[in-house]
C-alpha cells in the first residue's frame, strides 16, 4: 500500500451493473437488434468522430437535444420510430448499484487513501449524488468539466485535484481505451470485469482489505 495513495473509479459499469446488459434490455422492449444500439452509441468509443455523443458528454448538448438526435440515429439504424422522451433514462432503466464496490472504495478510504469519480456523463440523472460527499474526496464528471475519457486532460484534471502524482494512483474502469490513457500517463489501472475480479485485484496491489 505504501506505493500508492489513491484509488480513482469510473461509475457506469463499475459502480453499477453492466451497460451492455442494461441496453440489451431496453433494445429488447422496443424490438431492436442490440448492435444497432451499440453502434449507435459507442461510434465515439471506437474510434469515431461523433459529434452528438462527445458533445453531450462534455455539457455542450442538452439531454432534450440529445435524445432527438439521438433517437434519429436508432430510427435511421433500425427502420422503427423512437420515442426521445426520457431516453437515456429508458435505456439504462435496469442499472443497479454494485454495492460490493461501494463497499471496496469506502474501505479504501478508511484505510488512508483519497478516492475519486472519474467519470463520462449521460446526462447526471443516473448519479446517486447524495452518495458522494461521503464517498469520495474528488468528483470529475465530464458533463460538469466539458472534457471526457479517453482524453489525457480529464485524469489530469482528477489527479491535480486530489493533490497528487499520477505514479500514485490507481485508476479502475471497464473500457480498456481508457485505462490506456491512463496507463501512458503513469497510472496503475485495473480492467473491471466483475466486482470480485477487481476487488481481488485491487485488494493485491493496495494490500488492504476491501471485501
Amino acid at each position: 500500500m505504501d506505493r500508492y495513495e489513491a484509488l480513482i473509479v469510473d461509475f457506469g459499469g463499475v459502480l453499477t451493473t453492466s451497460l451492455d446488459k442494461s441496453m440489451a434490455a431496453f433494445a429488447g422492449v422496443l424490438g431492436i437488434e442490440f448492435q444497432d444500439l451499440v453502434r449507435a452509441a459507442l461510434r465515439a468509443y471506437s474510434g469515431y468522430e461523433d459529434d452528438l455523443v462527445k458533445g453531450f458528454e462534455t455539457g455542450k448538448i442538452p439531454e432534450e437535444e440529445f435524445s432527438i438526435g439521438f433517437a434519429k440515429r436508432l430510427e435511421e439504424e433500425t427502420g422503427k420510430t423512437i420515442d426521445p422522451s426520457g431516453l437515456v433514462d429508458r435505456i439504462f432503466e435496469t442499472l443497479e448499484p454494485e454495492e460490493e464496490m461501494y463497499t471496496a472504495v469506502e474501505r479504501a478510504k478508511a484505510a488512508g487513501l483519497k478516492t475519486a469519480l472519474c467519470s463520462n456523463s449521460w446526462g447526471m440523472g443516473l448519479y446517486p449524488l447524495e452518495r458522494f460527499p461521503g464517498l469520495f474526496d474528488v468528483v470529475v464528471i465530464s458533463g460538469e468539466v466539458g472534457m471526457r475519457k479517453p482524453d489525457r486532460e480529464i485524469f489530469d484534471l482528477t489527479v491535480q485535484r486530489l493533490g497528487l502524482g499520477h505514479d500514485v494512483c490507481v485508476f479502475v474502469d471497464d473500457h480498456p481505451g481508457h485505462l490506456a490513457t491512463a496507463k501512458e500517463i503513469g497510472m496503475s489501472t485495473v480492467l473491471h470485469r466483475s466486482p470480485s475480479a477487481t476487488i481481488s485485484e485491487l485488494q493485491d496491489l493496495l494490500g488492504i482489505e476491501l471485501g
